[in-house]
């Protein structure tokens, strides 16, 4: 083994680290509720975020190790059924896994980001439904997706902010 080799190795091991760390930063916002008037609503789908911004160059076998680490933190933290966060992120993972590397607009990453949601949602709801043996409150989880694509923008900005920062040679490993 070269050098150079597990230089790239441990680079790709560390850019999955740093999305899991990300994701955890994004999992305590999703579990943040907010009231407004008669209007409850909260951030559920916000760590969908951190999977679609998974880093490209990052070790796939690492990736898929904490990814599935982060889906079992977030079950344990937001008192869900275990498991069923763990199956939504890993199954988006690997179906975003060929996704479009090419540059993109707030626009084409909103629609993305809005479809991956929707994706988790419908998993989360058959996942739901089958361990609790009711139907989950729809209007929830609908209201939960829908702040979370509202609030997107937001990430969208902080990493143009970031990749503008450090240029694009530190942040090559970003999916775009």
């Amino acid at each position: 083994m070269t050098p150079k080799k597990s230089v790239s190795q441990i680079q790709s091991i560390s850019l999955s680290f740093q999305g899991a760390v990300f994701g955890m930063v994004l999992v305590f916002i999703a579990l943040l509720s907010m009231d407004l008037g008669k209007l409850h609503f909260g951030f559920s789908f916000v760590p969908v975020a951190v999977i679609y911004y998974w880093p490209r160059e990052a070790s796939y076998t690492w990736s898929l190790l904490f990814i599935f680490l982060l889906g079992l933190f977030y079950d344990m933290s937001s008192a869900s059924s275990l498991g069923m966060w763990t199956l939504a992120f890993i199954i988006i993972f690997l179906v975003l896994d060929g996704a479009p590397k090419g540059r993109s607009g707030l626009g084409r990453a909103l629609v993305e980001y809005a479809l991956s949601v929707m994706f988790c949602f419908v998993i989360v709801f058959l996942l739901g439904w089958l361990s609790l043996g009711r139907l989950p409150q729809v209007s929830i989880l609908l209201g939960n997706a829908f702040a979370s694509i509202v609030i997107f923008p937001i990430f969208y900005w902080l990493r143009s902010m970031f990749v503008n920062i450090l240029g694009p040679s530190v942040t090559l490993g970003f999916r775009e």
